[in-house]
Formats: structure tokens, C-alpha cells, sequence
């Protein structure tokens, strides 16, 4: 069975009265339990908040949804458990709900330099895995480029957020790369994230136009406070999303208060005309699919302005 991250250490609770569901639940974090049945085969579930939510079973490359139940009831030869950084468990249940649709075994930094230049010419969207001995881990794609808050390796020293050197790798390493049906709730959510943060970007860099640096630094200030709860953060104009939403709508709420606090904010300053101006052209300016998704979800420039 093929085992996620390993070089992270499976937790360990013998001879504790703290049982491993009350120890996720203080965690209050994202997990894996994997449960190996024989070479080949395994079942997973996901937590999120140190709760479980989702579960698959494991055949080869393939994956199927199984009921939180089913997972119990399965018979392990050997089982593991790791606490995930949120953006490992959206990968992770990315990847699960996708299916594999290439294999590249024993690459080259050459040959991985090649294909990235490939998926920047025809800026494909879509996961990559990248395993080898010393690391394993995700970074997704979004228009040919890998993006930063999208990725997340494990290494002997633990979890990293950034993209390892390949170089340093002294043999190959291998890379899938995913298919994503469009309807998944992950890959709904990434796409939900890419929108909010280009959109975003968008209103704070004309705002900063409008009113200058000091009074753009007091608007991130205040989202700040506001996006605190769901672990998203703002730095300048850039939105950093670290949160593990695995259902789209609760993605949704959280960048709906941040909205909220952004349209009320500018409001204040330069009045409802210019304030829905403002949102309604740089609306306009992200991608069709990202501005689908966030139309799907109400996220919309009459939402945030009165």
C-alpha cells in the first residue's frame, strides 16, 4: 500500500489513557489514518479540526469514497497516524478525489525543468505529486505556474511550505500528475481560492491607487482581525489561505466576511458610488472559471457594497 508522507512519524499513544480520537480532537487539526490491508490494497480517512470527514479505499492508483463507517470495519495488517498541516489534508483529499493521468518514474532535474515548461505554455491546471526518498508532497498548478500557498512536502526535518531543491536529490524522483473532474468539492474550493485571491489582489492594488499606502495598510489591519478565525491572512495585497476547507461552501463563508469587512471598509473611505466601481471592474478582470465559481457562491460585487 502506498503510504502518504512518510517520512512524517506515526503517533504514538501506548499506555496512555488518552485515546487517539480525543488526542486528533485536542489537536483540534487536520490527520490521516491509513490502514494497510496487504501490498496493494488500503483505506484512508481524512480529519479536519480533529474530526474525521472523509474516507477512501485504496487499489493501486485508484480511488473510491467509502462511508466513515466502512473504514472502521476494515481489517488492517498495520495502521498509522500523522497530524497534517491544513494545506497537506486539501491536497491530500485534492488527490484523492482525482484520478491519475500521468506517471513520470525516475526523473531528472532536466526533465522535470522540461515539463514544468510545458505546463506553463499550455497553463494546465492540476495537482503533481513528487516522492522520493528523502521527501514526498503536492503543489498545485494554477495556469501553468506552481502556486505558493498550494504546496506542501515532507522531509526527514518534518513539513516544509516551500518547493524542496530538486537538485539536491541524489537519485531520481517521481512525479504523478492528476485529472480533476471540474465538480469535485477540492478542486472547487482550490478554484474558489485562486478567484478570491486574484479578485482580491485586484480591489487592493486600485484602492491603494485611490487612497495611498496608510490608509491601504489600515484596511489590511482590519481584515486581518476579520479573517483571523479561518487562518487567512492578508500581507499587503497578498491573501495567504492556510485553512483546510473541505466543502466549498464553508470556503464561501470565509471569504464572504472578508468581502464584507473589505466593501464596509472602502465604503467608509470613498463612499458606495466608487466602492462598487471599484468591485465591479476588477470582478470583471479574473479568469471566466474563477469568476464563475465565486458567482456560484454568491461572491459577487452587489454582495459587499450597500
Amino acid at each position: 500500500m502506498k503510504s502518504f508522507f512518510r517520512q512524517i512519524e506515526d503517533i504514538r499513544l501506548e499506555n496512555s489513557p488518552v485515546s487517539m480520537e480525543v488526542y486528533f480532537r485536542g489537536e483540534n487539526a487536520a490527520g490521516l489514518i491509513e490502514k494497510q490491508i496487504d501490498a496493494e490494497r488500503g483505506a484512508v480517512m481524512l480529519l479536519v479540526g480533529g474530526e474525521p470527514a472523509v474516507s477512501y479505499l485504496l487499489d493501486h492508483d485508484r480511488t473510491k469514497h467509502i462511508s466513515l463507517a466502512e473504514f472502521s470495519s476494515v481489517d488492517e495488517s498495520h495502521i498509522r497516524r500523522i497530524i497534517l498541516p491544513d494545506v497537506a489534508g486539501r491536497l491530500l483529499l485534492l488527490a484523492f478525489e482525482s484520478q491519475v493521468e500521468r506517471t513520470f518514474s525516475n526523473m531528472d532535474v532536466k526533465a522535470w525543468s522540461w515539463q514544468v515548461a510545458q505546463w506553463k505554455e499550455v497553463e494546465w491546471n492540476g495537482l503533481v505529486e513528487i516522492q522520493s526518498q528523502k521527501l514526498h508532497g503536492f503543489v498545485f498548478f494554477w495556469r501553468g505556474e506552481p502556486q505558493r500557498s498550494e504546496l506542501i512536502f515532507s522531509t526527514p526535518q518534518g513539513f516544509i511550505n516551500e518547493f524542496p531543491r530538486l537538485d539536491d536529490e541524489n537519485v531520481g524522483f517521481d512525479v504523478i500528475s492528476y485529472a480533476h473532474p471540474s465538480s469535485a468539492q477540492s478542486y472547487q474550493c482550490a478554484v474558489l481560492r485562486q478567484g478570491a485571491k486574484h479578485w482580491s489582489q485586484g480591489i487592493l492594488n486600485r484602492y491603494q491607487e485611490m487612497v495611498g499606502q496608510k490608509l491601504l495598510q489600515m484596511l489590511d489591519r482590519e481584515l486581518n482581525r476579520q479573517v483571523q478565525p479561518w487562518k487567512i491572512s492578508l500581507v499587503e495585497k497578498d491573501v495567504l489561505d492556510l485553512h483546510f476547507f473541505p466543502y466549498v461552501m464553508d470556503a464561501a463563508h470565509a471569504y464572504r466576511s472578508m468581502f464584507m469587512a473589505m466593501g464596509a471598509q472602502m465604503d467608509f473611505v470613498i463612499g458606495n458610488t466608487l466602492t462598487q466601481r471599484l468591485l465591479s471592474e476588477t470582478f470583471e478582470q479574473i479568469y471566466p472559471d474563477e469568476r464563475a465559481v465565486l458567482q456560484s457562491q454568491r461572491l459577487i460585487p452587489a454582495a459587499f457594497s450597500e
